[in-house]
């Protein structure tokens, strides 16, 4: 009696790379983010994934599995939070990723075709060099010229970061890679920031902050460009999230100060700009009209909450 031998089942090899992007209340968006995606994926070659978060969208801004499908197909895998943070989806995407290097992008994003072809030139530069745990953050363009010129970051040089540099904003949220190790070094985002969290936002910087204290290696590069659409066109849109960033810089300057005190000099140069505009210097942003006097207050509210957080007696006696 002859027995047919079953060939063993080969399992596909794991992407060389796992795209996460969190999502909420953006389908139109994310549709084109994602079709960006794709055309990044297939110019690059690259064996990639798109690892997807939504976030709580409300009824009548969700998507259907079928419109992923027909964006992406395959190359996506959907994750549904019923509610949470920025930061806690952030953390489960890296949870469910399997490349060897991450990417976060947010869904208000454009990738150039081009990027995934940067990415990969980069990550081999550092692999050249030597270097084992880097962070390096790309281009943000605005997307959408009647956006106004916020949250962007359109430098033309290279920049390593050091301590002179204030750390919010060097790498934009929207737009970084990393190693797999390299977060795992990191550690998970604290989600006690980002948005929907209690600090409302700043998990990036706050991510930024500790890679530099463990000795992660930290570099914006002028390539790897995204177009930012992040549709923000009035001045009080604008005024808002800029003070949401600043209550959460308090509170991460509050949360860092003993381990990392090069972090007191940032907010000695907030207070200087803000006394130097009182006599008639520039104020924050010009181009959009923003003042320094709401962004330290702000910033004093947040350290002073954060502080009320940690120093309360319930959590003191745990």
């Amino acid at each position: 009696m002859s027995h047919r031998l079953t060939p063993p089942v080969q399992r596909p090899p794991d992407p060389q790379v796992s795209i996460i992007i969190c999502t909420r209340d953006r389908p139109k968006k994310l549709l084109a983010c994602l079709a960006s995606i794709v055309e990044s994926i297939r110019c690059a070659q690259v064996r990639a994934e798109i690892v997807l978060i939504e976030n709580g969208s409300r009824s009548g801004l969700r998507f259907s599995d079928s419109e992923i499908w027909a964006v992406a197909g395959d190359l996506c895998r959907l994750t549904r939070l019923a509610q949470g943070s920025l930061s806690e989806a952030r953390n489960i995407g890296i949870g469910h990723a399997r490349g060897g290097i991450l990417v976060f992008v947010d869904d208000d994003c454009l990738l150039a075709r081009d990027y995934l072809q940067d990415m990969q030139r980069h990550a081999q530069e550092m692999q050249a060099q030597g270097v084992s745990h880097y962070l390096i953050g790309g281009r943000v363009r605005l997307g959408d010229p009647a956006d106004l010129p916020f949250t962007i970051k359109d430098e033309e040089h290279v920049q390593t970061f050091d301590t002179s540099i204030h750390p919010g904003g060097f790498i934009q949220g929207c737009n970084f890679f990393l190693p797999r190790q390299t977060a795992a070094r990191i550690g998970w985002f604290d989600q006690r920031f980002g948005a929907g969290a209690r600090f409302r936002a700043g998990e990036d910087t706050d991510y930024l902050i500790r890679a530099h204290g463990a000795g992660v290696f930290i570099r914006y590069v002028p390539d790897m460009a995204v177009l930012h659409c992040h549709g923000r066109r009035t001045f009080a849109e604008v005024d808002r999230l800029n003070r949401n960033y600043a209550f959460a810089n308090g509170a991460i300057l509050a949360k860092h100060m003993f381990r990392h005190p090069w972090l007191v000099k940032h907010l000695a140069w907030t207070l200087r700009s803000a006394l130097l505009e009182r006599l008639g210097g520039p104020g924050f942003d010009v181009a959009v009209g923003l003042s320094w006097a709401p962004v330290v207050r702000a910033q004093l509210r947040g350290a002073l909450a954060f502080l009320g957080y940690v120093l309360r007696p319930g959590r003191m006696a745990q």
